[in-house]
């Protein structure tokens, strides 16, 4: 009796799984992990310099790149030994390692081990184009919220690699080139090749939503239904959604130094001014 026990414990419980409509779009459970994650960014970027010249710095990465990798993880521990609210999400091929969230935290952490810049590639544009989407728009924990842990892994494995990168940026001075946007393109578009075909043998799944089958706003919901023509379409959608994120991020920087605010803006306006063509 004790296992049936435990089971229904975990699976009522804090590791369990709500009824519809626990979380809501736009509640104050969707607002807080936001504002969070803004001021993560903010505290980053403000302590910068000390975080930089700390003696332990690449503590503050392996912790970084740890919590990354264990609320990864925590979500297929979860499906396994809790299991899920619906018949679809108990099959486990349907939650095979196919999203993007789950590479960002994979390649996220190893950049921040490695201190990659290739994988800061990646990361960068990744997370501030198809890595904002489930942010803005999370149609996938509307059973989960506070009371849920899966509430808290949603928001961590989202939010902890647009740290890990802005990280990145502001600590250690990467800085994005507009040629390498062929390295996340490549990655996505693998990954979606991969993902069309895992949707197309596998019943009920939808990774990368490409398959319609999530309820819930997504980016997928404006695409073609073919499959080939969805292709297409995403692939030109990541090109100029990369082009817009660099010149964004270059005029932020620009605006920023001719403002003057301090010594190190006015050496990156020289550098905008001086070699901006060659950034390109």
């Amino acid at each position: 009796m004790e296992p049936a026990i435990q089971n229904d414990f975990f699976k009522d419980g804090f590791f369990g799984y709500g009824e519809s409509g626990n979380f809501q779009p736009w509640s104050i459970a969707h607002i807080i992990p936001l504002l969070f994650l803004c001021l993560g960014i903010s505290l980053i970027y403000a302590f910068r310099k000390r975080i930089a010249n700390a003696k332990h710095e690449e503590n503050i990465r392996y912790v970084i790149a740890i919590l990354m990798l264990f609320f990864e993880m925590s979500y297929f521990w979860r499906l396994l030994y809790v299991g899920s609210g619906s018949t679809d999400e108990k099959n486990l091929l349907c939650k095979l390692p196919l999203q993007v969230c789950e590479w960002t935290c994979i390649f996220g952490s190893i950049m921040l081990i490695k201190k990659s810049k290739n994988l800061c590639d990646i990361c960068f544009y990744t997370c501030l184009s198809a890595g904002l989407f489930p942010l803005l728009f999370p149609a996938v924990i509307s059973t989960a919220g506070p009371r849920y842990f899966r509430y808290y892994q949603y928001w961590a494995e989202h939010i902890l690699p647009i740290f890990a990168v802005f990280y990145m940026v502001f600590v250690h001075g990467y800085r994005p080139k507009l040629i390498n946007i062929y390295k996340p393109f490549l990655f996505l578009f693998t990954l979606a090749i991969f993902a069309s075909i895992a949707n197309y043998y596998i019943p009920s799944a939808d990774y990368l939503y490409l398959a319609n089958n999530t309820k819930g706003l997504t980016i997928t919901n404006w695409l073609p239904q073919n499959v080939f023509l969805k292709l297409f379409v995403l692939s030109i959608l990541f090109v100029c959604v990369f082009v817009i994120i660099y010149f964004v991020y270059r005029l932020i920087i620009f605006l920023y130094a001719k403002a003057n605010l301090n010594k190190e803006a006015s050496k990156v306006s020289q550098e905008w001014n001086l070699h901006w063509l060659l950034a390109i």
